[in-house]
């Protein structure tokens, strides 16, 4: 079993802390066919996006959240969901607005600016608005939290879905609506520099940052520091 995807990428790296945290490590491979573009790539990703989970039978699984959920039950480990019901759910409501409000309105950005796929300034601050609602309601799921975990004092699929797309926007930060958006926000950077005292957290952190500054010196953005 492994991923197919980029270090780059947060999304893949949300899957790799379920692995990590469980005591696994999961090899990742670039997409077949040499790119996400390729007809072997496309055959196996119904979004035609990263990443996949290629499994030992030969299927293959698509998307991050699914595949969170599967590796924490598949996979021998502590377990990344409380056993707490009200816990539980706060969980998947941090979860679900990280990844469907937070780094979805992030994607703007990073497709027209970042990558300059195209021009698109409205769409890109409709992100940037969208990204926004998510900071809000995320201060208010996480108003409590004082440890170094979104929820309770152990790592979960919380801090495996906000860690990597707080890195994203960290490292996108050059932009200045997004460097806006974590200064309103300064509980969400406070959140990310604890959480990196868990070494798992960090290693994703440091492994998005490197493979990620190697893609904006391709594109000549500024590298963060």
């Amino acid at each position: 079993m492994h991923l197919i995807g980029s270090l780059a990428s947060p999304f893949v790296q949300r899957c790799l802390i379920v692995a990590r945290a469980k005591g696994h490590d999961l090899a990742i491979e670039h997409p077949p066919g040499g790119s996400m573009q390729s007809d072997e790539f496309q055959s196996i990703s119904p979004m035609g996006r990263i990443p996949i989970l290629a499994l030992d039978d030969g299927g293959h699984m698509c998307e991050s959240g699914p595949i969170s959920m599967y590796l924490d039950e598949m996979l021998d480990g502590p377990a990344l969901l409380p056993e707490d019901r009200a816990s539980r759910g706060r969980v998947r409501e941090i979860e679900a607005i990280a990844a469907g409000e937070f780094a979805a309105g992030l994607r703007p950005t990073m497709v027209h600016r970042i990558f300059r796929a195209s021009e698109n300034e409205p769409v890109v601050l409709a992100g940037i608005a969208q990204s926004d609602r998510g900071a809000v309601a995320l201060a208010r799921l996480m108003q409590d939290s004082g440890s170094l975990y979104a929820v309770g004092d152990t790592i979960s699929l919380a801090d495996a879905a906000l860690v990597p797309f707080l890195t994203l926007a960290m490292g996108t930060s050059f932009q200045p609506e997004i460097g806006d958006l974590l200064a309103r926000h300064s509980f969400l950077t406070a959140y990310l520099d604890r959480a990196l005292a868990d070494p798992v957290l960090a290693r994703t952190s440091n492994e998005m940052k490197a493979a990620f500054a190697g893609i904006l010196a391709r594109l000549d953005h500024p590298v963060p520091a």
